[in-house]
């Protein structure tokens, strides 16, 4: 029976501390140069083989690629993880999920985690780097793992080697926007959400612009912030749009779980979604489909942002110019919880 190779057999080989090996096998740390080829000649003499199979001796790093999401209870996050996985899989890599569930201390911990696991890149969507005030211990080891492999985020994050596949939100506002103009609608309420977080930061200047120059003064529409990007927060929000007059003609929910709030409070009422009420949202995922009425919602087309995402890591891996960011393509599907208003000269 063949002897297990360990890395103190590669040291006596080379000539060096395990120290140095473990260093130059895990890819961190400062190693000289005529020092790193010692190791990597005496893991090949020696036909090392780590636990996880190494794609790269001198980083001793596996196929795997770890992604860390906010929630991936919300389908947004679903959506993406699972597109950017199936992509993956046909490029021979596999995905390692973490969820850090809004904890800053918990995502701080997740890249750490990560890093034990030796992962070849990483993927960042949503938490601190999706936020207005960001967080300088996320920024920081995000700079300091991105000198060493891939990193790619949801939001540019400044000062870091980082690469970007995001959501272009004034867009997305602004074919919701026109849609629902186009439609007569002009009392337009804009329900749920936390201005901190980047995305809804973004949305919220660009409905307050397009107001604005439809000749809507402030008074006339309406900002509901309920901090939270869930059903409850949407119930809530739209408990405190009922409290204006006049009543808005369309509601558009930050999400679709929060459109999910807003129809369920729209229903208490005994108004009709479509008729009394028009209701619109972003995100379009499988909720949209799945409530009553359909939910017209603009969202991403996240199989091509999964492809986006992982060619730009495999880019990177290659050491290929990548671009700093890309956007993600946006699409309005029109489905039946909108409809023309009969206000149009209000």
């Amino acid at each position: 029976m063949k002897q297990e190779i360990t890395i103190i057999d590669i040291a006596r080989k080379a000539g060096v501390s395990t120290a140095t090996v473990s260093r130059v096998l895990n890819g961190t740390g400062s190693v000289r140069e005529d020092t790193r080829k010692k190791v990597e000649e005496a893991v090949r003499e020696l036909d090392y083989q780590p636990n996880i199979v190494a794609k790269n001796l001198s980083t001793a790093r596996s196929n795997v690629i770890g992604v860390l999401v906010s929630d991936v209870r919300n389908p947004f996050y679903a959506n993406i993880f699972v597109e950017c996985e199936m992509y993956a899989n046909e490029k021979g890599f596999s995905l390692l999920l973490y969820n850090f569930l809004d904890s800053e201390s918990l995502e701080r911990r997740c890249y750490d985690m990560l890093l034990a696991r030796r992962v070849c890149a990483i993927v960042h969507i949503g938490g601190s780097v999706d936020r207005m005030d960001g967080n300088a211990e996320i920024v920081k080891k995000i700079g300091e793992i991105s000198q060493r492999i891939p990193v790619v985020t949801s939001a540019p994050v400044e000062g870091t080697r980082s690469g970007c596949v995001q959501v272009d939100n004034e867009h997305c506002m602004k074919k919701l926007m026109e849609y629902l103009f186009e439609l007569g609608h002009k009392r337009i309420a804009l329900a749920g959400g936390n201005e901190n977080v980047r995305s809804t930061y973004e949305k919220r200047r660009c409905y307050r612009e397009m107001m604005e120059r439809q000749g809507i003064g402030y008074g006339n529409y309406y900002i509901a912030d309920s901090g939270t990007y869930n059903e409850q927060g949407g119930y809530l929000v739209m408990r405190e749009i009922f409290q204006k007059d006049p009543l808005p003609t369309a509601v558009i929910a930050i999400n679709d779980l929060v459109a999910v709030g807003v129809v369920h409070a729209i229903k208490e009422k005994g108004l009709e979604i479509g008729r009394d009420i028009s209701v619109a949202s972003f995100d379009n995922t499988y909720i949209a489909e799945m409530m009553e009425p359909e939910l017209t919602s603009v969202g991403n087309d996240y199989r091509l942002a999964g492809r986006r995402i992982i060619d730009m890591i495999m880019g990177m891996m290659d050491g290929k110019e990548c671009p700093e960011w890309e956007e993600m393509p946006v699409l309005l599907e029109e489905r039946e919880s909108c409809s023309g208003c009969f206000l149009k000269k209000n």
